[in-house]
């Protein structure tokens, strides 16, 4: 369970780090190669989670998680 908003960061850092193309928006019974159905549930917890917590996900992957990432930032490698 995720419930600081420092603990939703490193779970949406992690995120990005394992499953660069997968967001929190996504419905994840869609993405290939395919999450288990006991995946999805964990990570779609996790997702609400983050969203009651942060204000904008998704903008904190964009404007602070991805650049600081080597494959999104051409300046880092």
């Amino acid at each position: 369970m995720i419930t600081t908003k420092n603990q939703a960061i490193q779970f949406l850092t992690t995120m990005q780090h394992l499953c660069p193309f997968v967001h929190p928006e996504d419905d994840l019974t869609q993405i290939n190669p395919a999450f288990s159905k006991s995946q999805i549930k964990f990570l779609d917890a996790r997702f609400d989670e983050c969203y009651e917590l942060l204000d904008d996900p998704c903008g904190i992957i964009l404007d602070e998680i991805r650049p600081t990432m080597t494959m999104f930032n051409s300046k880092l490698k």
